[in-house]
């Protein structure tokens, strides 16, 4: 999903903000035609629905207000939303732009983090800086990798007998070279914060 002034956009170009303006009303021609507003409608009509059953519920009745713990929970729904949407370029062909969708580049990272023992991966955030222009000559080769500059921020829970130092560095290794492996990006900057320590 692309950014216009701070407003994510959908695959299809559109403002999420539009798709929710005309939740209401049936679906357009275009959105009963592209799946990008498709996922968007749904999850947003499951969001909607979901807020005016609590609104309804709770009128009235401070006791029965949502919690924090809920409201945050419906925000997770909302912003993995987004995420799935936003798009992270692979690849360029001479048929078009392979790309892969940063939620799914997200489980990718966790996963990986996952596979070391002792790790237990919690948060996960993409930013990428502009892909740079190409030289005159254009790519190098077909499939050239046109990732730009990624970089992510892992917040993770170790165990309690792991060595912390040793296991970040092993952790960087281990997240940076299995998204290699699977996506062909190499990752600029791996951030990793250690939220939480468990019993083992």
């Amino acid at each position: 999903m692309a950014m216009n002034g701070g407003k994510p956009r959908l695959g299809c170009g559109r403002l999420i903000d539009d798709v929710w303006a005309s939740i209401d009303q049936p679906a357009t021609i275009h959105e009963r035609s592209c799946r990008d507003c498709q996922s968007a409608r749904a999850a947003l009509d499951h969001l909607e629905a979901v807020t005016r059953s609590m609104r309804e519920r709770d009128r009235g009745d401070a006791a029965q207000r949502p919690s924090s713990r809920v409201r945050e929970a419906i925000m997770a729904v909302a912003r993995a939303e987004v995420r799935r949407s936003r798009r992270v370029p692979l690849a360029t062909t001479p048929l078009g732009t392979i790309d892969i969708s940063e939620q799914a580049l997200n489980d990718l990272i966790r996963f990986a983090a996952s596979t070391l023992p002792g790790v237990r991966a919690r948060r996960c955030t993409v930013l990428r800086s502009p892909t740079p222009q190409s030289s005159p000559g254009g790519p190098s080769s077909a499939g050239v990798v046109d990732g730009g500059d990624v970089r992510i921020t892992l917040t993770v829970a170790l165990s309690s007998q792991v060595r912390i130092p040793a296991t970040m560095t092993l952790l960087r290794e281990r997240v940076g070279t299995i998204v290699q492996a699977q996506t062909a990006i190499t990752m600029q900057q791996i951030d990793i914060g250690v939220e939480d320590l468990y019993d083992a």
